[in-house]
């Protein structure tokens, strides 16, 4: 009982420290692109010759959460890699024909989807900000879902 509660604590703690530490300009941009993630990745399909209504089916089935708290995951993700978000983007539309998931909050996909996007090998260094990336990620998963 009392270790729930620590956890619990803990958990709150956590959540409201990295609340506080996303800038209000992050916040902004976020809720301004919330529509535009699926609807971009929706785009790019349309734009390859994919049927609108399953260009976006395929593009909605991708984000398995609320799409504000992808939003923010990626957000965390591009901003911190600075890999550009059109990359991002089609990356994510070539993962949607496939009918794969995506999952922010994977290690072993973030390190693929920067692959993907850079079109390198990554240092130990970069490996290093994309566990910290996946592990703020995870924070904000379970903070918000």
């Amino acid at each position: 009982m009392i270790t729930r509660k620590i956890l619990t604590l803990t958990l709150l703690t956590v959540t409201l420290t990295l609340n506080a530490s996303i800038p209000r300009e992050l916040r902004t941009i976020t809720r301004q692109e919330n529509n535009s993630i699926s609807n971009r990745v929706a785009n790019i399909l349309f734009e390859r010759g994919i049927d609108a209504s399953k260009a976006q089916e395929l593009s909605q089935a991708i984000i398995k959460t609320d799409e504000k708290l992808f939003s923010i995951m990626l957000e965390n993700f591009s901003t911190h890699c600075e890999i550009d978000k059109e990359s991002i983007y089609q990356e994510l539309s070539k993962i949607a024909l496939s009918k794969k998931s995506v999952d922010f909050t994977s290690y072993s996909f973030l390190i693929k989807l920067t692959q993907l996007t850079k079109q390198k090998h990554l240092n130990s260094g970069q490996l290093k900000k994309i566990e910290e990336i996946s592990t703020k990620n995870q924070i904000i998963y379970k903070a918000f879902a």
